[in-house]
Order: structure tokens, then C-alpha cells, then sequence
């Protein structure tokens, strides 16, 4: 299995727009995130072309901005960008950070694709300062359009049983656009929420993600981050059991 994921990985990456205005709802949520912050040195999790991770770094003034791709071509363009990218499969190898290196770490839309969740969270736990960020956002299995979906007996959005064909699905089926592509890990609000507790984060702050561009997923669906279609979740690193820091300035 791991060689096919790495054939798929070989072809396909992460490409995000330079232009602040082009971006999606979710990216500039993370942005605004960010700017609230003042970071020596980020982590972008799949950083794909390396655009947002510049961003990224903007955003929150960083001094030096690291990546981590699988894609032999996300991290050729990602350097071109200046970051400091490394190639490796997330799913399989650790990071190759010493401990307690980063103050913030941001992995947009990469835990659903893993096998192994739990490997990638130890290592974020491990690379992420006492007092760090770390931001993660994912879409949403219990999202509204997932349930009105298994309501009327469709597959959710983003769950395919075929590596090559598109089946149970609202609208046309047949072969997939990107053979072997759709997450592996399926996670609601709870799930993700719980399984970072376990991994000693306490989480700061839940938001929405809409997925269409109209008044009611926008500005009504995407305010309840449990039905909403994808979720930003900003957690740090629990100090103990009795003893909480808050990001005072992410209010």
C-alpha cells in the first residue's frame, strides 16, 4: 500500500494561490490565526508548493519557515520558495527536528490522508515547544452536507470505496479524476478533539469551514464547527494536569 500512495504522492501536491484575495475561506482563518502571533520558527505540515507557508511566516513575522512534503515536486517548488523543506512520508518516518524546536506547527488537510494519526501526533508532541501552537484542520465526517448525504443513502463527501471509480455518490459516477486519491481517516469534531486530548493537547479554539460560497454555509452552517463541512482546531501543548496557559491574544 505504501507504494501506491507513494505513485499517487509522486504525481499529485498541494498548490495554493500567492494572492491573499484568491484564497479560501479556510487558509485566510488560518492567517488570521497566525497574525496574532509572534513565532521564531513554524513547521507547515504538507506544505505542498510552499506558498502558504510563506504566509504563514508573513503573517506571524517568523524568522525561518520549515516544511514537510512527500511530493519530490512540492518540494522543489517549495524551496524555490525559501522554505526550509524536507521530503519524507509522514505516515512512516519521524521528524527530523530535535525536540521542543518549533513554536508553532500548521498541518492543513494531512491527518485524514494517514494511516497512522497517532505516529504523526507523537511527532508534533515532540518538535512543538512547551508553550507552541499547533494548528490542524480536516473535513468534517459529521459535517450538515455528510448527513443530509447518508440520509438519503449516498457515500460522504470524501469517502470512496474504488481507487478508480466514483460510486454512491451525488451526481455522475464513474472513473475518479485522481485514481487512488480520498482520506483514509475519517474524523468528526469529537473524534479528533479526543484523540488530541490523549495526546496532550488542550484544545484553544474550534472554528467552522465552509465548503460553498452562499449565505447559509458561510454564515450559518460553518458557525457551528461540529456541522460544518471542514474545521480549524488550535490546540497547545497541556503543561499538567492543574496547570493551563492560554494563548491570551487568540481570544
Amino acid at each position: 500500500m505504501k507504494s501506491r500512495k507513494s505513485l499517487y504522492h509522486k504525481k499529485y501536491y498541494g498548490i495554493t494561490t500567492k494572492n491573499l484575495h484568491e484564497l479560501s475561506d479556510g487558509h485566510r482563518k488560518v492567517l488570521n490565526i497566525f497574525s496574532k502571533c509572534k513565532f521564531e520558527k513554524i513547521l507547515d505540515v504538507g506544505c505542498g508548493d510552499g506558498n502558504f507557508s510563506v504566509l504563514l511566516k508573513e503573517a506571524c513575522n517568523a524568522k525561518e519557515v520549515y516544511g514537510i512534503e512527500i511530493s519530490e515536486k512540492g518540494v522543489e517548488l517549495a524551496r524555490k520558495n525559501g522554505v526550509k523543506v524536507f521530503q519524507l512520508d509522514i505516515d512512516e518516518e519521524d521528524f527530523p527536528f530535535e525536540n521542543n524546536y518549533f513554536d508553532a506547527i500548521f498541518a492543513g488537510s494531512v491527518i485524514e490522508y494517514l494511516f497512522d494519526p497517532d505516529h504523526f501526533l507523537e511527532e508534533v508532541r515532540r518538535v512543538l515547544k512547551d508553550k507552541g501552537l499547533f494548528v490542524i484542520t480536516f473535513p468534517n465526517l459529521a459535517s450538515f452536507y455528510n448527513r443530509i448525504a447518508l440520509l438519503l443513502g449516498f457515500q460522504p463527501f470524501g469517502m470512496n470505496v474504488s481507487l478508480k471509480y466514483r460510486v454512491g455518490k451525488f451526481g455522475r459516477s464513474g472513473k475518479t479524476v485522481l485514481p487512488g486519491a480520498g482520506n483514509i481517516r475519517y474524523f468528526t469534531l469529537r473524534s479528533l478533539k479526543e484523540l488530541l486530548k490523549l495526546h496532550d493537547f488542550d484544545i484553544e479554539i474550534e472554528e467552522g469551514i465552509p465548503w460553498l460560497n452562499n449565505f447559509l454555509d458561510k454564515k450559518i452552517i460553518s458557525r457551528f464547527p461540529s456541522m460544518s463541512a471542514g474545521v480549524i482546531l488550535v490546540s497547545k501543548v497541556r503543561k499538567g494536569e492543574n496547570e493551563k496557559h492560554s494563548f491570551d491574544n487568540l481570544g
